[in-house]
């Protein structure tokens, strides 16, 4: 048996270009097969959906507010199915998606109480970002390297301050995941695979004819830190 983690999802509460609400996803990616996923919206230096005027625990509170609706569905949802607190159960966790001068980074490793003791976060650059998270002993992948689009004025890589690469993304163009998947090869990276959903339909419909991907395992993971040190040990498989 395998268990599939999509890695990359973006929810309505967090992200200004999500247009489903967190808690939407958990029973669709259940039916799918899924064991869980991850809450990736954009922080605050991309194209988050929480106004920039409030205080830093507001916007922390809003931030983190998909996630938790999430987590608190995927609580009845294990519930209903009988299967909480065993392995089987479906697992929410809680991630960021962070920006700089048009590229991105998904992070796996700081919480909400780490980002409501630390406001300096956002004004990090990409290299600061990388030292915290490995001060938590977190996870930093640079997410669809090679992407291009009207928006993003150019590409950067850092190969310096990355733990690893998605090279499979469902919304980019079959060259740029081959560009990053190549790239990865050529420093061998960690890699991951995530579908960078922002509607639940792309999930259940297919919209668009672009399949939802995301990372597999032989074991569940167990907690968040689990699948840190799995993709770090180059563990896990490309849903492809």
């Amino acid at each position: 048996m395998k268990y599939k983690y999509e890695t990359h999802l973006h929810t309505s509460q967090g992200s200004a270009c999500g247009s489903s609400m967190a808690e939407d996803y958990v029973y669709p990616y259940y039916e799918a097969g899924y064991s869980g996923f991850f809450v990736t919206d954009h922080f605050f230096g991309g194209n988050t959906a929480v106004p920039r005027d409030l205080d830093w625990t507001s916007r922390i509170n809003l931030y983190c507010s998909g996630y938790e609706k999430a987590l608190e569905t995927a609580k009845k949802l294990n519930t209903e199915k009988n299967i909480l607190n065993t392995p089987d159960e479906f697992k929410v966790f809680f991630g960021i998606e962070q920006t700089f001068q048009g590229d991105d980074y998904l992070i796996y490793g700081l919480s909400k109480e780490w980002l409501l003791k630390h406001p300096e976060f956002e004004r990090m650059n990409q290299t600061e970002v990388f030292e915290a998270v490995n001060m938590n002993n977190g996870l930093m992948i640079q997410a669809h390297p090679f992407r291009l689009r009207g928006y993003i004025q150019a590409i950067h890589i850092h190969p310096r301050d990355i733990h690893g690469i998605e090279i499979l993304n469902a919304g980019n163009a079959p060259e740029e995941n081959e560009l990053a998947e190549h790239y990865a090869k050529i420093y061998n990276f960690p890699v991951t695979a995530g579908s960078d959903i922002h509607h639940v339909n792309k999930l259940i419909n297919g919209d668009g004819g672009i399949p939802v991907t995301g990372m597999e395992f032989d074991k569940p993971l167990l907690n968040l830190q689990d699948y840190v040190e799995r993709i770090k040990n180059h563990q896990g498989s490309i849903i492809r």
